[in-house]
């Protein structure tokens, strides 16, 4: 990946297109208590070059207000772009902390996702939601999914269609059963 391709790319000249549905699964099963367990879902965007990029939505179960969207370039092992909603990290590069702000990573050859900048082409609430769930929390998903993609010059086709997020299904469990070796 270079800085060249992927301004071609961001810059609408070589189409970009989501024209399947999210497909939503769990991720991060935890082995430890402190683990946070999200779902996560994929599409690939169709270009007008011989890549395919991918679109990767991540939203934590524990905080379902602070997700974030991926661009990736699969191939170029490269996040081209990342929106974090309401997200919490430091910024290594400028020493800045950001706690439940909603920014943007743009991807280079020198910084990596090192440049953050505030969008103000995102329609969510900025301030974390209280008793927030997947359920209640999805018309602004699909809403940000919708802005995100129009950010990055893309479009969405006509065989695209939400899919809203699931709670994981629950594993069955055999009462009595954990006597036995």
């Amino acid at each position: 990946m270079t800085d060249a391709l992927a301004e071609k790319i961001l810059s609408g000249t070589v189409g970009g297109a989501l024209n399947t549905p999210l497909v939503w699964k769990q991720k991060n099963v935890p082995r430890k208590t402190s683990a946070a367990v999200h779902v996560e879902a994929s599409a690939p965007i169709k270009i007008d070059l011989s890549c395919r990029l991918e679109l990767r939505v991540r939203i934590g179960l524990d905080l379902p207000w602070d997700y974030s969207l991926l661009l990736l370039h699969p191939t170029g092992k490269a996040c081209l772009r990342r929106l974090d909603i309401r997200g919490t990290h430091r910024d290594r590069g400028a020493g800045e902390d950001y706690l439940t702000r909603t920014h943007k990573h743009k991807w280079s050859v020198d910084t990596g996702n090192g440049e953050v900048y505030a969008p103000d082409d995102i329609r969510h609430a900025p301030d974390p939601i209280a008793n927030a769930t997947l359920a209640s929390m999805d018309e602004e998903y699909e809403r940000v999914v919708r802005d995100f993609i129009a950010e990055c010059k893309m479009t969405i086709g006509g065989n695209y269609a939400w899919v809203p997020p699931a709670l994981p299904a629950t594993q069955a469990t055999f009462d009595g059963l954990e006597d036995y070796p």
